[in-house]
C-alpha cells in the first residue's frame, strides 16, 4: 500500500511539472492547442510511470515501430534492438520484414533462429522458417554472429496462409544466447495482420532477363520509399524505379527511369517517369497482370521534353517475378 500511494504520488510530481513548464510556453490566446498537447503529454508521463510484463520486456526501439494498431513487438534478447518493418507476400510465402541489431560493443552469436511458434487468430498452427541475413534457416542451422552496430535484415516467413488475409495471433522465435550459461531469449509479433495477397499489388521487386537483356523493376506506390532521381538528377523518393539495359560490356546501354506519380485505375494505373538517359518526362500506361504476377509498359509517350528521346522503356518488355 505504501509502495502503491509513493508511485502515485512520483505520478503527480512529474504532472505537475509538465503543466508548470508548459504553461510558461504557451500564451493565453492558444488555450486550446495547450489542452490538445498537454493531453498527449499527460498520455506518455502515464505510460512511462506505468508497469506491466508486456512493456518492461520491450526496448524503446523495439516497442513497435512500424506496427500497425492492436500489433504487439516483444523483445526479450538482451542487448539487441528489434524494429518491425511490415508484412510482404513473396511468392512461396508472406513475411514478417524486421531488422535486429546488436547494440553492445563486441560480436553476438544469436542461436535457434529455427525454433519457431506460429499460430494464427483462430488457433490454427502454420509452417514457418526464418532467414537472417541471406540464410534460410533450417532444423540444425539456425545460429547468427551479429557485429556491433550492423542492422540486419530478417524474415518471419510464413507457409499457406489464406490470400484472403488473416491475423497472425503468435510468431515466436525461441532463441538461446550465451551469457554466463545458455540463456534462453525471444522475439514474438503478436495479433499481426495479414493483408489480402493482392491487396497492395504495386510493392515489390520484378525483373526481366533475355539474350543481351536485363532489367529490374521495384515499385511501392504506397510508401514512396524507392530511391531514384528526379529531371535535375537530385536524389529524390520516388514510387519506383524501372532499370533496363542492353548489350555487354563497352556497347551496354543502360537506362534508370524514376516514376514520379502514378493514377489509379485498377490493375493499369497511368503513370509519369523521368528518363534516365535523356531527363524527358515520359507518360505510360502500367498494365498488371495478377495471376501471371507480370508487369509491362503500353501507350509510352513523352509529356515534358527535355532533350534527345534516348529512353529504353519499351512495351515489348515484360517484367516478372
Amino acid at each position: 500500500m505504501t509502495s502503491l500511494i509513493r508511485t502515485n504520488m512520483n505520478r503527480i510530481i512529474v504532472v505537475g511539472v509538465v503543466l508548470t513548464a508548459l504553461l510558461g510556453t504557451f500564451p493565453s490566446q492558444a488555450e486550446a492547442q495547450f489542452l490538445k498537447k498537454l493531453g498527449k503529454v499527460l498520455e506518455n508521463v502515464d505510460k512511462v510511470l506505468g508497469s506491466g510484463s508486456a512493456a518492461d520486456s520491450r526496448s524503446a526501439a523495439s516497442a513497435g515501430t512500424g506496427a500497425a494498431d492492436g500489433m504487439q513487438v516483444v523483445n526479450n534478447l538482451k542487448g539487441f534492438e528489434v524494429e518491425f518493418k511490415g508484412v510482404t507476400w513473396q511468392k512461396d510465402f508472406c513475411g514478417l520484414e524486421f531488422v535486429v541489431t546488436n547494440t553492445g560493443s563486441s560480436t553476438q552469436r544469436v542461436y535457434a533462429f529455427d525454433k519457431m511458434k506460429t499460430f494464427g487468430a483462430d488457433g490454427t498452427q502454420y509452417d514457418s522458417r526464418s532467414i537472417v541475413g541471406n540464410s534460410v534457416t533450417s532444423l540444425g542451422n539456425g545460429d547468427f554472429d551479429f557485429e556491433p552496430g550492423v542492422p540486419v535484415k530478417c524474415v518471419y516467413a510464413l507457409f499457406g496462409l489464406p490470400e484472403s488475409g488473416t491475423v497472425m495471433s503468435l510468431c515466436q522465435l525461441r532463441l538461446t544466447m550465451f551469457e554466463n550459461g545458455y540463456q534462453d531469449r525471444f522475439v514474438e509479433f503478436r495479433n499481426v495482420p495479414v493483408p489480402a495477397r493482392h491487396s497492395n499489388p504495386f510493392k515489390g521487386v520484378w525483373k526481366l532477363e533475355g539474350t543481351g537483356l536485363e532489367g529490374k523493376l521495384v515499385l511501392d506506390f504506397y510508401g514512396k520509399s524507392v530511391d531514384g532521381m528526379d529531371a535535375l538528377n537530385n536524389a529524390v523518393k520516388c514510387y519506383g524505379t524501372i532499370y533496363v539495359g542492353y548489350g555487354s560490356g563497352a556497347s551496354m546501354k543502360v537506362d534508370e527511369c524514376s516514376i514520379t506519380s502514378w493514377e489509379d485505375n485498377g490493375n493499369t494505373p497511368l503513370v509519369n517517369f523521368i528518363g534516365g538517359r535523356d531527363g524527358n518526362t515520359y507518360e505510360a500506361r502500367m498494365i498488371y497482370d495478377p495471376q501471371k504476377e507480370t508487369v509491362r509498359f503500353s501507350d509510352i509517350r513523352i509529356v515534358a521534353e527535355e532533350g534527345m528521346a534516348e529512353c529504353f522503356v519499351s512495351d515489348d518488355l515484360v517484367f516478372g517475378k
